[in-house]
């Protein structure tokens, strides 16, 4: 079972995930342009890192839409050969607790 601060811990990783993959120059362009623009509309960071273990489920409800976008893209990354084994291993840590 995920507890809220594992749930937490990696919505916040995967925003950071997205910052990278943005400015990543070593990744197609297509998935550089589509993480930033979830990263637009993704939870900011405060607001993940301040919410209480009963406010995280209504915020992962209001962006829900953003969430499941960004997680399908980490899974379409995760299983391409465009992207290193460090990257593949950090998107399934990164999954693992994610929305």
């Amino acid at each position: 079972m995920t507890t809220p601060d594992e749930r937490r811990r990696n919505l916040i990783w995967g925003r950071e995930a997205l910052e990278e993959l943005s400015a990543d120059a070593t990744l197609p362009q297509d998935w550089r342009d589509e993480s930033a623009e979830l990263l637009g509309r993704y939870p900011a960071l405060a607001s993940l890192r301040d919410s209480s273990d009963q406010g995280l489920e209504p915020l992962q409800i209001q962006h829900a839409t953003v969430l499941t976008a960004t997680r399908h893209l980490f899974q379409r990354m995760r299983v391409s050969l465009a992207i290193t084994e460090q990257r593949r291993y950090s998107l399934l840590v990164i999954l693992r607790h994610f929305y």
